[in-house]
């Protein structure tokens, strides 16, 4: 077995989980195996998130052992053919490393905090409503790209990230998850602020673009 078959990543999480949870939620029925399925799921694809984060910033670490492995940069050898070497053993080159997490959304990118915050905020949750809020805070984090102070021109979802689907999916099911009077509270009103802040966000794009020069 090569080092680079040891390298595993968690999956985003499937939209029918997300789609149910909200859906039992808004019927007032508690489904307590599901909740800790669905903030588990994402507890383990931001863990991968942060992993390679810190890998891309050379702080890489052994799937084998969870040693850090720091990448020492070398110009004369070309970055991909740097070999991460573990004390444990195991080992791969940089190339192949980075080939096991591209294009999979596993970058956390200006939206890193998002993902470390449900890190540390998770494994503090103990009631079904408080973990509720927890899952439906990362589910509407929007990373809001700033070019000048306090002028949003694009919000992003962060949901992106940990949910199954291109961009323009997760955000058509964050429009049609169910809410009603017997939702969890606090969760209606987290969906509202966040199609808020997109329409905010939106606005100071299509302004930015009118301005002269």
């Amino acid at each position: 077995m090569s080092g680079a078959d040891e390298i595993r990543w968690a999956r985003r999480v499937p939209q029918r989980m997300i789609r149910r949870l909200y859906a039992l939620d808004a019927k007032g029925i508690v489904d307590e195996e599901l909740i800790d399925e669905v903030g588990y799921a994402f507890y383990a694809r931001c863990e991968s998130i942060r992993t390679v984060t810190e890998a891309s910033r050379g702080r890489a670490r052994c799937p084998r052992c969870g040693g850090l492995i720091r990448r020492v940069r070398n110009r004369e050898l070309e970055m991909k053919q740097r070999v991460l070497e573990c004390e444990c053993g195991w080992e791969v080159t940089w190339g192949d490393y980075l080939k096991s997490y591209q294009r999979k959304q596993l970058h956390g990118g200006a939206a890193y905090p998002l993902f470390l915050e449900f890190l540390d905020k998770w494994p503090e949750q103990r009631s079904p409503r408080d973990k509720l809020l927890c899952i439906d805070a990362l589910v509407h984090a929007l990373h809001v790209n700033v070019i000048e102070a306090k002028d949003a021109i694009f919000a992003r979802a962060g949901a992106v990230n940990v949910i199954e689907g291109k961009l323009s999916e997760v955000v058509d099911l964050l429009e049609d998850l169910a809410y009603s009077d017997l939702s969890t509270p606090g969760m209606r009103e987290s969906a509202e602020r966040w199609r808020a802040t997109r329409e905010e966000a939106r606005q100071n794009w299509l302004r930015r673009q009118q301005r002269p020069g």
